[in-house]
């Protein structure tokens, strides 16, 4: 979701180029074939149920796709074998890539002008899935189509993770399905295992408990950890770090992400009373300013006081860099960024110095007339989607990348090549990835798994939302408005407040 490896970009388009070329820009490939959108074009073979598997993945070879996607890890890997996939179908496919909020803005023009410029999307669930699901295709249409190939374990809820399909591909409505998982970002604790022995005994002197990290670890041992270590720090000893930071910086999304896990650990807190995982388009007010959420706001504000001093500026990203840099102990992050914490050549926190466990868990005395005390865990949960403007032989066509794109051969090459993360649940069960779980490991993601895979995304502890179509306003009123609190010019009462204002106006309740 988030990680950009080096050479990430592998061909962008500008926004002022892309209206320039105003999707008439065509390369017709070979006789018969129609050009149509962005450099694509369409030449289908006619099959039939009884058909040969080779006939099928073959019936639009000399045909050419455009896959618009963020600039993730599956992304890149996909591109790099796309050979492997062209050889098998003889479609061409064109993957453009860029960071999200810039894939966001050219779907959005793609999908609400008509236009199929981008046969195939990818649908981050919250910023592209909420706003823009009415515009993709019913992917239903296609499971059960025995003219066009299929993947021999199916596409079936059933076997991705507990979630996943309902996180990225199901908007409002139970059955319709606009996306396949194609990668996640799921958020869990990284932690500098080394400094907690070193510094285990100083802290339980004055704290009375051992500083450690387990399923059981609450948020507030982690403000208590992270006050211990700056107090070490500026009381002279500059070579430990600062404790923790938080996801602020002008990413809007993460900054949403970073506090909703403390809300929801504390009494599984939402901001609307909806279904989390089908989200609503008629949200209703939101529940900001209520005590539950004061409640919280003040904990968020006192953890940044006690954070590293370049907190405001830490988005996620810079986060992962600021911890590998050696410069904080602490970090929820997204499970992606492990292959990059664990890399010797970039990270101080690599040889085995990183340990990794669930998120926080709820304190009891922080939740407001009780409730149940969760390790709150969320994510960002990348589909990929079919647009629906585009011809019914395009999108048969889109479907035949898309599920080679998420077949679990893919993933498993995708896990030990750029260190991706598996949507599959049969990817984990492979043998070289059950050992790759334990130190030494050649797949550094995997020493997440048991975080993320096997306690993070499973119930109690797992947030999907808020799925609502104004969803991108509204993570820019709450950081906003957070990072105010944050920054000492607002009260945790008058952001809430101000977040309760702006969020119930943006969705239309005056």
């Amino acid at each position: 979701m988030f990680y950009v490896p080096k050479n990430a970009i592998h061909k962008k388009v500008s926004r002022r180029d892309f209206l320039k070329m105003g999707g008439g820009a065509a390369t017709a490939l070979g006789a018969g074939s129609i050009a149509l959108g962005l450099s694509s074009v369409i030449n289908r073979r006619p099959v039939y149920a009884q058909s040969s598997d080779a006939a099928k993945w073959k019936q639009y070879e000399g045909s050419k796709l455009v896959f618009m996607s963020e600039n993730t890890p599956p992304s890149f890997a996909i591109r790099d074998n796309l050979k492997t996939f062209y050889d098998l179908t003889g479609i061409e496919v064109e993957i453009l890539t860029d960071h999200l909020p810039t894939v966001q803005q050219k779907v959005g023009i793609d999908l609400r002008g008509g236009n199929s410029d981008f046969h195939l999307n990818y649908i981050q669930d919250k910023p592209i899935g909420s706003p823009f699901a009415d515009y993709y295709e019913d992917l239903n249409k296609y499971t059960g189509d025995n003219t066009l190939p299929q993947d021999p374990e199916g596409m079936g809820e059933d076997v991705w993770f507990e979630n996943f399909q309902k996180a990225c591909g199901v908007f409002y409505e139970a059955g319709r399905i606009v996306a396949f998982p194609y990668d996640c970002a799921v958020a869990c604790s990284f932690y500098r295992k080394d400094l907690f022995e070193k510094l285990s005994k100083d802290f339980e002197s004055e704290y009375g408990y051992r500083m450690e990290f387990t399923a059981d670890t609450t948020w507030k041992h982690v403000y208590e950890y992270a006050a211990f270590f700056k107090k070490v720090r500026e009381g002279g000893n500059s070579e430990i770090p600062y404790g923790y930071a938080q996801h602020q910086g002008n990413f809007a999304w993460t900054t949403q992400l970073d506090i909703q896990r403390m809300l929801f650990s504390h009494g599984r807190w939402t901001e609307f009373d909806v279904d989390d995982t089908l989200g609503s388009k008629d949200p209703g007010k939101t529940k900001w300013g209520d005590a539950q959420s004061v409640a919280v706001m003040t904990k968020f504000k006192e953890q940044a006081d006690v954070s590293h001093p370049d907190n405001l500026a830490n988005g996620t990203l810079e986060l992962n860099t600021v911890y590998q840099a050696g410069q904080i102990a602490m970090q929820v992050q997204y499970h992606e960024f492990a292959a990059s914490c664990e890399d010797p050549n970039t990270s101080k926190a690599a040889d085995g110095k990183t340990g990794y466990a669930p998120c926080p868990k709820g304190e009891p005395s922080w939740i407001v007339g009780g409730g149940q005390a969760v390790n709150g865990t969320n994510c960002g949960i990348g589909g990929i989607g079919i647009n629906g403007n585009a011809t019914e032989d395009q999108k048969r066509a889109a479907y035949i990348f898309s599920i080679w794109a998420t077949s679990k051969n893919i993933q498993y090459d995708v896990l030990r090549g750029l260190g991706g993360t598996p949507t599959r649940k049969s990817v984990l069960e492979i043998p070289e990835v059950k050992n790759a779980r334990k130190r030494p490991t050649n797949m550094p993601n995997a020493l997440t798994f048991d975080a993320v895979y096997d306690h993070g995304i499973r119930d109690p502890h797992f947030v999907l939302g808020p799925k609502i179509p104004e969803v991108n306003e509204y993570h820019k009123i709450l950081a906003t408005e957070v990072q105010r609190c944050v920054a000492g010019e607002l009260s945790p009462e008058e952001a809430c407040e101000a977040i309760r204002e702006q969020t119930d106006e943006a969705n239309g309740y005056f």
